[in-house]
């Protein structure tokens, strides 16, 4: 039997499998993803953003590329899928520091895991397992059949969490 269809997740996207197949995201370098999941509803989301606060740019036309906006759609999106936060559980990658200087005092990477740690813990959303920080490129895929993440890093590593 063939290996079912990825759905792929793109840069300042989200996206939901409720028939068991695995999400993939690319180019993850201090973007984060946030897998969300509810095993009871079998419903499992994928984000991969990009900035951790919509109000920093004062622009919400784009909101999956933010951290507090993206996490709020996904979480309305994965409810209206039949998933429910008071039974899900979170799984996290990315937030690489991909430059010496990057501007900020705080790379980048650490202010998106930070956010999305803060978001997660306000809606009682427990993680299971983090792949973050480093300073690799990731290509990350969730397994819904197994619950699953896979982190490949651009040095060839591989990482199941």
């Amino acid at each position: 039997m063939a290996e079912p269809t990825p759905i792929q997740v793109g840069i300042s996207e989200y996206d939901f499998s409720t028939d068991g197949r695995p999400l993939v995201t690319n180019g993850v370098g201090s973007c984060v993803v946030v897998v969300l999941v509810d095993d009871k509803a079998s419903v499992s989301g994928m984000l991969h953003f990009m900035l951790p606060e919509s109000r920093q740019t004062g622009n919400r036309d784009h909101d999956a590329k933010f951290a507090d906006t993206g996490i709020e759609e996904m979480i309305a999106a994965f409810e209206a899928h039949g998933g429910r936060l008071t039974r899900a559980w979170a799984k996290l990658a990315g937030g690489a520091s991909m430059f010496d200087f990057d501007g900020f005092d705080v790379p980048i990477g650490e202010q998106n895991v930070e956010a999305a740690r803060d978001i997660l813990a306000a809606q009682d959303v427990p993680l299971r397992a983090t792949d973050v920080g480093g300073n690799e490129g990731r290509q990350v895929t969730f397994e819904p059949s197994s619950g699953d993440l896979l982190v490949k890093t651009a040095d060839g590593g591989v990482r199941r969490l």
